[in-house]
């Protein structure tokens, strides 16, 4: 495939997740050229939705290298950790519903649903901001629904209790692997995109105060 027929692909996916179009999350169109453009939409929503919460590199002082670090970090880590929930989910189908499913169709459907999280970056606008952001993971919730219980035709009540338990899974791997990793702590881009970035405002002024103290 040509890069100019790549491009239109892309544009072709992403728009159609937009505007709620069923063939663009159908698994069995799914083809080796589309999983590829749903892993590009995911990491470009992850890499988009840190610049809208750059302020979190800013605060630990990132280098243009460790920024590009962290916009590449948060795109491979929205991956992978959607990955790992669809995984899960459908791991959890095949044990109490007998069901076997393929599980990479559906983690394209998902990735594919993060279309809206790819004007993330609008995050970083002041006051409406973080009101954006929420209005686009409404969005991006809605796709998500959409693709698996409509398009891609999962029983709501199966596939809602699948969802759950592959969250449950993905929740307790990212807390027994990410929060005890000595880099999450360390101060830096890592911590800086995956946890200071989920910081309240207090937590936020408490956490440049003691920078500045210890300084």
């Amino acid at each position: 495939m040509e890069f100019s027929d790549l491009v239109q692909l892309l544009h072709q996916t992403w728009s159609g997740a937009m505007r709620f179009d069923p063939t663009t999350y159908d698994p069995s169109d799914m083809d080796d050229a589309k999983r590829f453009i749903s892993v590009l939409i995911v990491f470009i929503a992850g890499a988009s939705i840190l610049i809208g919460q750059c302020f979190a590199l800013f605060l630990v002082s990132a280098s243009p290298v460790g920024f590009l670090l962290g916009l590449l970090f948060n795109g491979i880590s929205l991956a992978i950790r959607l990955g790992v929930w669809i995984t899960a989910s459908v791991m959890v189908a095949s044990l109490f519903f007998d069901t076997v499913l393929a599980p990479w169709n559906f983690i394209a459907v998902i990735f594919i649903a993060t279309s809206p999280l790819v004007f993330g970056f609008l995050a970083v606008l002041p006051s409406i901001g973080n009101v954006i952001l929420y209005v686009l993971y409404g969005w991006t919730t809605l796709n998500m629904m959409y693709g698996m219980f409509y398009a891609a035709k999962v029983p709501f009540l199966s596939g809602a209790l699948c969802a759950l338990s592959g969250w449950i899974v993905m929740s307790l791997f990212e807390r027994l692997f990410f929060s005890k990793s000595r880099a999450a702590n360390s101060g830096g881009f890592l911590f800086a995109s995956r946890k200071l970035s989920r910081y309240s405002s207090e937590q936020i002024a408490d956490y440049v105060k003691q920078r500045i103290m210890n300084r």
